[in-house]
């Protein structure tokens, strides 16, 4: 849900990165729904943003000097999505294929 994350703050952090200030990058915690404790980022001369949220701000977009989409299988996506919610995530299987089968539609 696009309303769920502060593209403000995303634009912001970014923008800083950019100019190269250090950061402090919210973690959000998917298995309480909290933040946990800021990661610290210094600032490279390369800066790897990686998901579509970035795509849908343009103020962020405008700051990319370069932008790469890997369009994969469905069955690649849903094997990181299985990885990815079971190990960090503490999801169970069973709850990963629901939600997958969910949001087949979209």
């Amino acid at each position: 849900d696009l309303a769920e994350n502060n593209f403000d703050l995303m634009y912001e952090q970014l923008k800083a990165l950019k100019s190269g200030e250090t950061i402090e990058k919210p973690i959000y915690n998917h298995v309480n729904g909290t933040l946990d404790t800021p990661e610290t980022i210094v600032p490279t001369q390369i800066v790897i943003v990686e998901g579509l949220h970035p795509m849908a701000d343009p103020r962020v977009r405008e700051l990319l000097d370069f932008s790469l989409y890997l369009d994969i299988t469905d069955d690649v996506k849903f094997a990181w999505k299985i990885q990815r919610d079971m190990v960090e995530r503490g999801h169970s299987l069973e709850s990963i294929q629901a939600s997958i089968e969910a949001r087949k539609p979209d």
